[in-house]
């Protein structure tokens, strides 16, 4: 009995050990992580400013002219940003690849996995958010709802690896998940959704630009790697 509570304790202690080894190495790479994450946050606002100038033109469309059979169905809101969703996945993807390369490493490290742990109940939640509201009823406002969420979830996410990440990530976080609380609690003004006719769709759009265009530009901007600077904490 004695043996097996022995063992049973070193491996404890060992997986103990290994964590905090993972948990080193991660802090110790927070610049490679700034490093990787600027470029993306740069395809990303991008692709997600393009993205909402194509909704607004949209929705203009859709206010002028109802009856056009030239407009887009309204429940583009969804596909688009999928579509931005893999785009700049795609591009994240190859980045960490690029980089693994250089530095000689696998690219599924544990560190890797460790920041793929911290960030996924985050982003299942926002998954799983998309899929309850994405089935009801198109609405403008649901445009506008459904961004707020995806604001929340992925801010969640960033803030799940503070412990690791460099600073400017965990405000990005901050940013991202204060701006949905902000946007969810305006349209509870005076105890009911505030009624945002003529002008609801657009708040949908204009939100995403705000925080998944203008936010990433700026986090890019900031935290792109510079030759000389030292290392963020």
């Amino acid at each position: 009995m004695y043996f097996v509570v022995q063992s049973i304790s070193m491996n404890e202690q060992e997986r103990a050990e290994e964590h905090l080894r993972t948990i080193r190495r991660l802090m110790e790479r927070a610049t490679i992580y700034r490093a990787i994450s600027a470029p993306t946050a740069l395809v990303g606002g991008l692709l997600s400013l393009l993205a909402c100038g194509f909704l607004l033109k949209a929705s203009v469309v859709l206010n002028l002219s109802p009856t056009s059979i030239f407009l887009p169905p309204p429940d583009y809101f969804l596909p688009v940003w999928l579509v931005v969703l893999l785009l700049t996945a795609a591009a994240n993807t190859l980045f960490i690849v690029i980089g693994a390369k250089k530095r000689n490493e696998p690219v599924f490290s544990a560190s890797m996995k460790a920041a793929l742990y911290a960030l996924a109940p985050g982003f299942v939640a926002g998954g799983v958010f998309t899929l309850c509201f994405g089935e009801m009823i198109w609405d403008p406002m649901l445009d506008l709802i459904i961004g707020i969420g995806w604001a929340a979830c992925y801010g969640l996410g960033l803030l799940a690896t503070a412990h690791f990440a460099p600073r400017s990530l965990t405000m990005l976080g901050w940013a991202f998940f204060l701006s949905s609380m902000v946007a969810i609690a305006s349209l509870r003004l005076g105890g009911h959704f505030v009624d945002l006719h003529p002008y609801q769709y657009y708040f949908g759009p204009l939100f995403m630009a705000a925080t998944f265009g203008l936010f990433h530009l700026i986090y890019a901007a900031c935290a792109w790697p510079r030759k000389g600077a030292s290392p963020e904490p």
